[in-house]
Formats: structure tokens, sequence, C-alpha cells
């Protein structure tokens, strides 16, 4: 124990006395561990770790299907489940031992200090149970709730009870006010529970037959034990093929999508890349250290054949490398830990928050790569001293003559493949930036800047008849346009980049023309009035907006785009067309004229082209969740008060809450992309960074333990330039031959990455010229500085030193 603890004074005073040496290696041990054990820690919860549910394995998704055939197309083709195919569903399947319907909604908070838009999830009685929970506090609702009017008990998520009630445990009993309706709360979900995190305030699905017929569902299913999916799949089909149909909804089968797969779809091949990734920064970081300990214990071999002659063991020394190299490890691990907890909370933004429950770090995730890069500083520390004591004599000292060109075969090996692995996150992290500056730049159809948009709830149940709720609309838009500095306003039903899950379709036949069953006749929806266009700056190509004449009672109309025009009216002039569109939620089929063409506008994701839209005078569809798009002079901070003010003059029951620039949603919708190209921009600087200290390591470690030859070369009339050419020259022969290795790797991440990419080429000339001649660089600087230590060697000074 003495003996131990003298070696760890000594580990210690020896870490002071090699401060820069000490500070490379803790830093490249923080670095691996905490990079790899953040990604792998997410990896981990979202690929491997089976969801927090019971027989989590039997959870699906289910969907109908517009591809024709009966098995699952690709994600496009999959549609939410209509309530006729639903019950027949609940009715008629044998291998599912519930087959549970789910429907978001946002709906207003009022009654608290300010009014707020909550994400309301109506949800069949068996759905929690069936993902087992329990609420923490309270009960659910049962299945006798799920009739209009009779559903009006809630269940808040933990978030909103801490928000709104400070965990209150006497919050069972009260009311809260959705949509001007009054709701008893009667219990509370756990903190855990993730399944929709969005879902703030959960209650009974209960719809409407007259309104809801066609009403489009998220569906879930669990498979009885002992059966397949696929036989569940053939049930299903069958099921639905024989369901009453919604007009227009075309069924031609099902898909059956694991519940865990389904969510990780989205973020898969970006976690899969971004792991490839830190695995190679752990594999460059273990290289790094490798060679920086061989360099160390080389050195050290002259003291530990001093050692040996003084009576020292073997296990001696081997006791005190490790003692060392175990201290510089501790200190690192401890560091890399705090970056793995910081890069965690990062990588977050890129997956379903459902799948990120949890402790913030895995455990074994970080024991494993603690391990890895642990074990490369201890083991690689321990080869000195286990050479030096293999014989009973001890080696001597490196040969003094020994050219000054020669370095150690393993060391080079090493340096070579830091420059190339470096290579990979470097052409990378260069492809995803390009992709950022593309989307950045990318048309996007309408004008952001100067554009205000707000969420507004239209209470219609307040209005006899849809011409007095259209009327409040109406008003309702003269008085912001009425606002000093605004120069347009419309409503409507989806703005740009709003987000696929509250993105409606409908189904198009063009009247006179043979009717499709194919997926392509599904359109996008979206409810506006006439200054919707104005406000955004969307262009007129042909015909008009709509405006004051479309009015309910009025023939219906529609605005299409011209995406819509070229897929569905090719060859032909738009205006005037007539067209069946099918309105899924009221499940009707009804005639609308097209009056107008405007220009394309990417609704779900800019990377997304556009297939086509049908603008509906708001109207002829009301609906209860509006967005308001204002232009204006006035920035965001000025314009809210002036719409609180105006809004209250129309109709005090009406709110209006998210005001926020158009440009800030038009930033959050390339949000993912962004973040991955900044992980693997941070990896590649990493890299770089690790590759440089690694050069440089081995180049001041060669010019050190030949300053005598040096020194000699100079005094026999070597130049400062030779001498400099002569070490730089060392340095860009390894970068030489990293870099060709390197780009082998560069190039299937770059074929990793093609789905991800937007208008940039997968080999892209100038990110594989560009990545390459920013590593030279940066070797180039790591080479010059031993080298210009060399320069700086006095030849009587170096014969004094090593004499």
């Amino acid at each position: 124990m003495t003996s131990l603890l003298q070696e760890l004074r000594f580990a210690v005073r020896s870490m002071f006395r090699e401060k820069v040496f000490t500070a490379v290696v803790v830093t490249t041990l923080a670095l691996s561990i905490g990079a790899t054990t953040s990604v792998f820690s997410v990896v981990y919860q979202v690929l491997w770790r089976p969801l927090p549910y019971p027989e989590a394995s039997q959870l699906y998704r289910l969907f109908q299907t517009t591809t024709p055939g009966a098995g699952a197309g690709p994600h496009r083709d999959r549609t939410r489940v209509t309530r006729p195919v639903w019950n027949a569903w609940r009715e008629g399947a044998h291998g599912f031992s519930r087959i549970e319907g789910f429907k978001g909604e946002r709906q207003v908070l009022s009654g608290t200090e300010s009014d707020d838009r909550l994400t309301v999830g109506r949800a069949s009685a068996g759905l929690l149970p069936m993902l087992g929970v329990q609420p923490s506090l309270g009960r659910l609702w049962g299945a006798a709730l799920e009739v209009p009017g009779r559903d009006g008990e809630a269940v808040l998520s933990h978030s909103l009870w801490q928000r709104l009630y400070g965990a209150d445990p006497g919050v069972l009993g009260r009311s809260i006010v959705l949509d001007d309706r009054v709701h008893t709360i009667i219990g509370v979900l756990p903190a855990s529970f993730q399944f929709e995190p969005e879902v703030e305030v959960w209650k009974p699905l209960a719809l409407d037959p007259t309104t809801e017929q066609g009403s489009a569902l998220r569906v879930f299913g669990r498979l009885q034990p002992g059966v397949t999916a696929e036989q569940g799949r053939s049930e299903l089909v069958q099921l639905a093929l024989g369901a009453e149909r919604v007009p227009g909804v075309v069924v031609t089968g099902m898909s059956l999508e694991p519940l865990h797969q389904l969510w990780v779809e989205q973020s898969q091949t970006q976690l899969q890349v971004v792991s490839a990734v830190a695995a190679l920064l752990l594999l460059l970081g273990c290289a790094n250290l490798a060679n920086l300990l061989l360099a160390r214990g080389s050195s050290r071999m002259h003291e530990m054949s001093v050692r040996l002659a003084l009576g020292a063991s073997r296990m001696q020394l081997a006791r005190m490398v490790l003692v060392e190299s175990g201290v510089r490890a501790v200190l690192g691990g401890g560091l890399g830990l705090l970056i793995a907890l910081w890069g965690r909370d990062l990588l977050g933004t890129l997956i379903p928050p459902q799948l990120m429950s949890g402790p913030g770090v895995e455990p074994f995730v970080l024991v494993t790569a603690s391990v890895v890069s642990v074990a490369a500083a201890v083991l690689v520390g321990l080869l000195p001293a286990l050479h030096v004591s293999r014989g009973p004599g001890a080696p001597a000292p490196m040969a003094r003559g020994t050219r000054v060109t020669s370095m150690g075969f393993t060391r080079s090996v090493l340096v070579v493949v830091q420059l190339s692995l470096a290579m990979v996150p470097l052409v990378g992290a260069g492809l995803m930036l390009r992709t950022v500056w593309k989307l950045q730049n990318v048309p996007l159809g309408f004008e952001a800047r100067g554009v205000t948009v707000a969420e507004v709830f239209l209470p219609l149940e307040k209005y006899a008849g849809e011409d007095a709720a259209a009327s409040v609309a109406r008003n309702l838009v003269g008085h912001l346009e009425s606002i000093p500095g605004v120069q347009a306003v419309g409503l409507t039903g989806n703005l740009p980049f709003s987000g696929s899950v509250w993105r409606q379709t409908t189904g198009v036949h063009v009247m006179g023309e043979a009717a499709s069953t194919e997926a392509s006749a599904q359109a996008g929806y979206v409810p506006v009035t006439g200054g919707y266009f104005p406000a955004l700056g969307i262009p007129l190509k042909e015909g008009r907006y709509p405006d004051a004449r479309d009015t309910a009672s009025s023939p219906r109309v529609v605005v299409v785009t011209e995406a819509f025009a070229r897929r569905f009216l090719p060859g032909r002039s738009a205006v005037g067309a007539r067209l069946e569109l099918d309105v899924v939620d009221d499940g009707s089929r009804k005639v609308h004229e097209v009056v107008g063409v405007v220009g394309d506008v990417p609704m779900e994701r800019l990377s997304t082209v556009p297939s086509g839209d049908v603008y509906v005078p708001l109207a002829q569809d009301l609906r209860h969740n509006l967005s308001v798009a204002v232009k204006s002079t006035l920035p965001a901070g000025q314009l809210m008060p002036l719409l609180h003010q105006r809004l209250r003059a129309t109709d005090a029951s009406l709110r209006m809450v998210k005001v926020r620039p158009l440009e800030t949603v038009v930033e959050e919708s390339y949000a993912q992309v962004r973040v991955v190209g900044g992980l693997l921009g941070a990896f590649a600087v990493l890299a770089m960074v690790l590759a440089a200290v690694g050069l440089y390591g081995i180049l001041a470690f060669w010019v050190a333990q030949r300053t005598r030859e040096l020194g000699i070369r100079s005094a026999l009339g070597a130049t400062p330039r030779r001498l400099l050419r002569m070490v730089i020259g060392q340095g860009l022969r390894l970068t030489g031959m990293g870099l060709a290795v390197g780009l082998v790797g560069a190039a299937l991440m770059a074929r990793a990455l093609a789905a991800m990419l937007y208008g940039v080429s997968t080999y892209d000339p100038l990110i594989f010229l560009g990545a390459p001649a920013a590593l030279l660089l940066t070797a180039l600087v790591a080479s010059w500085l031993p080298a210009a230590s060399a320069m700086r060697v006095a030849p009587n000074e170096a014969l004094k030193r090593e004499g």
C-alpha cells in the first residue's frame, strides 16, 4: 500500500513536470470518450433499446394504403385510417388483442393568465392501458365516454400538471377549459410516459358521426401472442377491403409497421452516419494516444534501463507506468463524461422525444467507450516497460548515428491512420454544410421576410351558421389590415413547414376523366382567405385569388398550384377545370371549379419538391384552428400587442397564440440538417486537431531524439532551410499517404449521406478537393512547428547536450 501511494505521488509529480504531454493525453481521452459516449448513448436508446411498454415488439402502427396491391408501400403511400375501416378492424380482427385509435388536435386553453394553445390527444379508452401506463394521480376514462357530449373528462400530462398547477396533488376534480368547453380533470400521467410527447391533455375519442364520419385516425394495435405480422396484416387487408368506404378514398390494402421502426425511420440514417463518425473519432483518438505513448515510452528506455540496473523488478516497472497512465485516464474520463452529457442534449434535436427517455447517458455505453480509450492509454503505456524488462539485460540506447529520415514503422503507420480517419468526417461535414447553405438559398415560392404569423382559434359553435362565422373571419382580417404598417393579412388552415402531422390531403378526380386509383391522386388541401397570397408574396400565374364572392352559399371554387396543374391538368389551361375533391374529415365529395393558378410552395420541408396543392376559400370550409399571416413593416415584437388588441376588438372570445416571424418557421424546417452538419463539422475539427497533434508529436519526438545528428549536420554545412525541408518533407510524406487512404473512406461516407443532401453532388469536387487541401494545410502547420525547432538547434549546444 505504501509503495502504491509513493508511485501515485510520483505519477502526480511526473504530470506536473510534463504539463504539455499530460494536457494532450487528457484532452485526447476526454474528446474521444465524450463524443463517442454521447453519440452511442443516443444510438442505443433509439435503435437498440426496446420501447418502454409491455411486450413492445408486439406493438404496431396500422395504415391504409393507396398503392395497388396489399403490400406496404413507401412512407408517402401510407395514409391514416378512416373510421369505418377502424371499426371493421376492432370488431373483426382476431389476430390482435387490441386495436386503438388516436387523433391529435390543437385546442385553446382558457381561464389562465394568458391564453395558450395546447395539443390535445383524443384517444380510445384502450390505448393507454394497451401501453401499460397507469396515471400517477387519479384514473383513466372508460369506453362509455366515447360519445359526443359525454367526453368532458381530461387527463393531464406530467409537464402540464407542473406548469399549470405547480404539481398540486389536489388537482383532481378541478376544471380545465379547452376550446371554451369545460372538462373535469380525472388524472395525471407519469413523467416517464412519452408515447405522443407533444400531447399535453388526453381525453376520450368521441367522434361525431355527422361531421367526423371519415375522420382520419392514427391507429395502433397489439398482436396476439404467436401471431406473426404477416398473418395480422392479411387479416386486416380483407377487413379493410370489405369495410364501408368514405367517398373518393381508394383503399387497396394496408401497411403494418412496428412501432419502434416507425419512430426511428426519420432519424435512422442521420444517427447511423453520426455514430460511424464517432466510432472513427474514437479510433483516431486511440491511434493518437498510442502514437504519443509509444514515442514517450521510447524516450524512457534509458530511464527504465537504469531502474532495472538498480534492482527494480519487472512488476515494479509495469506498475509505475500503469499508475501514471491510470491517473491521466481518470482525468480524461471525468472530463469526457461532462462532454458526453452536453453532447447528448445536442443530439436530442435529431430524434423523436418519445425515444429519449431514460438516463442522461447509458451506463454501459459510458463504460464501453471509457474502457476502449483507457485501455489504449494504459496498455500502450505499458509496452515500453514490458519491452525493457523482457530480458536480463537492459537495452542499449538508440544508436547515435541513426539516420535522421528514419522513423519507427509503427508510429508512422499510426500517423497515416490518424490522417486518413480525419478525412472522413471532414468530407462529410463539407457536404452537409454545403447542403445547409443550399437550403438557405433555395427558392421558397414565398417571401418570409417581414411576415409575422400566429395561431388563431375560431369558436364556430358560438356563431349561428357558416355565414356568421365567415363574417367574423372577414372582420378579423379587416381589423388587422387597419393596423398602421400592415400591408396584407391572410388566414389559412396550414402554413408552410407547419409539419406533416397537421397537413391535410384530399383525393382528386378531374371531371370528365377516368378515375385514378393511384397514390398520385392525392393532393394537399389548404383552406385560405384571398389575402393569404399577397401576405406571403405567392405570385398569381393565372386567373384570380379567392375573394368576397366566394361564400358558403356560392359555387365552390379552388386555386391550384403550378405543380398541381402539371400533374392533373397537363397541356391545358387549369382555369375553368372542374374537380371532385374528397374532404376526408366530413366524408364528403364536392365539385369545385378552378379559378386561379399560383406559384408552388414546398409545404412540408424545403428539400421536398412540391407535388401539388389546392387552396380552398376559407368561407367554404371554415376551421376552428387557423393561422394568420401578417405582412408588415413593423417587427414582430412591436406588432404583437397590436395584433392582440385588434383581435379583442373583433371578438373577445377569439384567441391568438404563438406569434413569431415566419423566418423562424423557415429556419426550423431545416434544423435537423443543420444539426447534423454542425455535429459532423465539430467532429471534423476534433479529428483535424487530433491528427495534427499526432503528427506534431511524432515529428517533435523525432527532432528531439536526433538533436545531436541535427547539430552535426548543421556543423557540416547543412543550412536551416535544408533542415526545415527535411522535417516538413517527412510530415508531408505521411500526410500524402493518409490522404490517399482517407479519400476512399470519404467516398463511402458521401454515399451514406446521399439521402440527406440537397443541391449537392455526392462527390462534389469542391468538397473532395477542399477537404484534402484543408487537412494538408493543417499537417503543414503541424510539421512546421518541430521543423522550426530543428532550425534553432545550435551545433555546439547539440553536441554538449548529447555528448
